[in-house]
């Protein structure tokens, strides 16, 4: 009983800590402020990657630098070593040297024998030409044509492909839509300054920027969960550089994934697969 008790708490804890780390958001902040670019990847309050070079995986990539620049060091100092000891072994072939010398003076001998046996060579090929002439040709068979090839079912597997996609469709309808809602976009920081020395084109660039601009804040408005920090488009008449600040923070709890991949599977089965078994039978 004492163990089962242990087993049990240890479960419980283990879950408490998965629990946590699905509550716990995962958030990616970026930014291009005055010509720079910043950028910074949390999960929950650790940061795990940024521009700074503070993050958990900054100092791990730093560690491994520097674990490789001392091996690299060690293994320099082995080289050296080895390239010492490699000498005397030269010395040893070339006393070999002249072992292989007396194998060339060999060749001679080999290269006249190859030689009288090339010359014997063609008289055997004209005798089994001749031979190949002297039987009758046998005449040619008719070709049979070739059979014709099923009809294959093409037409049903892209049905049964189609079927499948738009009932993978119908199921995850709603489980998207619920994750691109668990989506927050905060702190949206927009600030535009149009520049142009023509004012006439200066205000047709303002006009065409901000109104793509609001379209799509509205259309991620629908999609996502969008919190606004400031957002602010001026136009600068007789000026040539432009100004481009934009800075926002996307946030995602892991919970809100695991539960649309859940509500996914249970409507696939219960409106795609249950049904299509159904119509299977009914159709046998």
């Amino acid at each position: 009983m004492i163990v089962l008790k242990i087993l049990l708490w240890i479960i419980l804890a283990l879950l408490g800590i998965i629990l946590l780390i699905l509550i716990m958001p995962v958030s990616v902040s970026g930014g291009y402020i005055g010509g720079k670019v910043s950028y910074s990847v949390k999960f929950a309050f650790l940061p795990v990657f940024n521009s700074k070079g503070s993050g958990i995986v900054n100092k791990l990539l730093e560690w491994r630098k520097k674990k490789a620049a001392a091996k690299g060091d060690g293994d320099d100092d082995t080289k050296e070593d080895d390239l010492k000891d490699d000498k005397p072994k030269t010395e040893n072939i070339e006393q070999d040297k002249p072992k292989t010398e007396e194998l060339s003076s060999d060749k001679p001998e080999i290269q006249e024998e190859t030689a009288e046996t090339a010359e014997n060579t063609p008289e055997t090929e004209t005798v089994e030409a001749e031979e190949v002439s002297d039987t009758p040709e046998q005449p040619q068979k008719p070709e049979k044509p070739e059979p014709l090839e099923k009809p294959s079912n093409n037409e049903e597997e892209k049905k049964s492909k189609l079927e499948f996609i738009l009932g993978l469709w119908e199921a995850a309808d709603r489980p998207v839509l619920k994750i691109f809602k668990g989506i927050k976009i905060s702190e949206l920081y927009i600030d535009f300054f149009i520049a142009n020395e023509d004012a006439y084109k200066c205000a047709l660039n303002y006009g065409k920027i901000s109104g793509w601009l609001y379209n799509i804040i509205a259309w991620l408005s629908v999609l996502f969960n969008v919190k606004l920090k400031t957002v602010d488009i001026n136009p600068l008449f007789g000026q040539k550089k432009s100004q481009w600040d934009v800075s926002l923070k996307i946030s995602l709890c892991l919970m809100t994934m695991v539960i649309a991949g859940i509500q996914f599977l249970i409507i696939y089965i219960f409106r795609v697969l249950i049904p299509s078994k159904r119509q299977l039978k009914k159709a046998r």
